[in-house]
């Protein structure tokens, strides 16, 4: 059975385009065959949407990404 999930987040913060130019890269650099990502950045928002064939790789992009946000995020905090 094919179960077809998507999930999307978006963060609120001041540093919201410093923390996308950091991760925009990643995107050309991470690749699965079983989702995509799709980053955008719209002022203080930076929304992630995911969409994956299955539970399992959508868990696992998740936790690459929001790993990915939230240590840009901590990085954005010391470097101003």
């Amino acid at each position: 059975m094919l179960m077809k999930t998507v999930c999307e987040t978006i963060f609120e913060t001041e540093k919201a385009a410093q923390i996308y130019r950091s991760i925009q890269p990643e995107l050309e650099r991470i690749v699965s065959d079983r989702s995509t990502i799709e980053l955008t950045q719209d002022g203080p928002s930076l929304k992630l949407r995911i969409h994956a064939d299955d539970l399992v790789s959508m868990r696992s992009t998740l936790n690459t990404w929001l790993r990915l946000v939230k240590i840009a995020h901590e990085v954005s905090r010391v470097i101003p």
